[in-house]
């Protein structure tokens, strides 16, 4: 009893936070969904898939999966990028779907800093299937569940969206934050008015270089230590976050919460514990990730489970002679994968 208790505390929490964005653990292994700025960051070409289960253990749990897919055009200082989204949430099959275009541009304001300006348009789909869906009027514990007379419904709206970054990099540092729904539409399906509310993201974070010897043999390490924040209507969100990087493995650790901000009276704002791995091999990197839930959900939720594979093409030879125009961004993963990491990005 007490666990459905937990659950139906836990369905009518998510039915509140529905329409807020979804959030990701993956942010750097897909960067787009951070922001526009990232769209070519690389140097190189990108195409990452992403897919997303949260609280595996509650019925009709939260679903999401991405593509992206982006590229740097050297000597033209462009970057564009494009992304395909979709979550789906609860028995009714909520579903929305996000086709967004990205574009960036580089500017090099010296030797060491340089800054990526990004604005992005979103064609967005959000659709329900009432089929699926139960009714007030049609519970009826004695005979069988009679048909509702709730009135028609839209089961579809389509809508444009805008949104804007700012992207900024100095040697082995890198700070940034987007605005997304700039326009706020109205996302209703029943012809109210249901506005997606501003979304305001910072995201900061440095690489350090890091001397290690193994087998007798020296080699850098890279460690990361990165925060993020997000903000929409009176939703905050806090991560922080840290990443070991050596050869072709990756670890890492996040923390979301806001221990000393309370989301309720006697409730603290603490949500999950990330622990995350990774592995390359040639151009691919694949990315696993489970969050451990923090709050009175633990024992029935079942944390969340999200994997990433990202493929990325090395900048070609004839590329090669513009690269000290660029700068890739010090961000984890962010890197080309062939022939091992390559630890100059900075100085490219």
């Amino acid at each position: 009893m007490r666990k459905i208790i937990y659950i139906l505390l836990a369905l009518l929490s998510f039915s509140h936070t529905k329409a807020q964005d979804p959030h990701h653990s993956h942010f750097y292994a897909v960067p787009l969904l951070m922001g526009p700025s990232f769209a070519g960051s690389t140097g190189g070409t990108r195409v990452a898939i992403n897919a997303r289960n949260q609280w595996t253990a509650i019925p009709q749990q939260y679903n999401t999966a991405s593509i992206m897919f982006d590229h740097y055009f050297y000597g033209t200082r462009h970057g564009l990028g494009a992304v395909l989204h979709r979550d789906q949430a609860g028995a009714g099959k909520l579903a929305t779907t996000y086709l967004q275009a990205q574009y960036a541009y580089s500017i090099n304001a010296s030797k060491n800093i340089a800054f990526r300006p990004g604005m992005q348009v979103s064609f967005v789909n959000r659709h329900i299937d009432y089929s699926k869906t139960v009714f007030g009027d049609q519970l009826d514990f004695i005979e069988n569940r009679p048909n509702s007379i709730e009135p028609a419904l839209e089961e579809n709206n389509n809508y444009l969206d805008f949104g804007a970054s700012l992207l900024g990099i100095y040697k082995s540092f890198w700070f940034g934050g987007t605005l997304d729904h700039l326009i706020q539409p109205n996302q209703s399906l029943n012809n109210e008015n249901s506005i997606v509310p501003l979304k305001i993201s910072f995201y900061t974070g440095m690489r350090f270089n890091i001397q290690t010897k193994f087998n007798n043999k020296r080699q850098r390490d890279n460690m990361y230590v990165m925060m993020h924040f997000n903000k929409q209507d009176t939703f905050k969100q806090m991560l922080y976050g840290a990443y070991w990087e050596r050869q072709k493995t990756l670890m890492g650790i996040w923390y979301r919460g806001m221990p000393y901000l309370k989301a309720y009276q006697s409730y603290m704002n603490t949500d999950a514990l990330i622990l995350m791995f990774g592995y390359t091999f040639r151009q691919f990197l694949f990315l696993y990730s489970y969050d451990l839930t923090l709050s009175k959900l633990t024992a029935n939720s079942a944390g969340s489970h999200e994997i990433t594979i990202v493929w990325q093409r090395p900048a070609s030879a004839n590329e090669q002679k513009h690269k000290n125009r660029f700068k890739i961004v010090p961000c984890p993963m962010q890197d080309n994968y062939k022939s091992g990491r390559q630890h100059n990005q900075h100085n490219m």
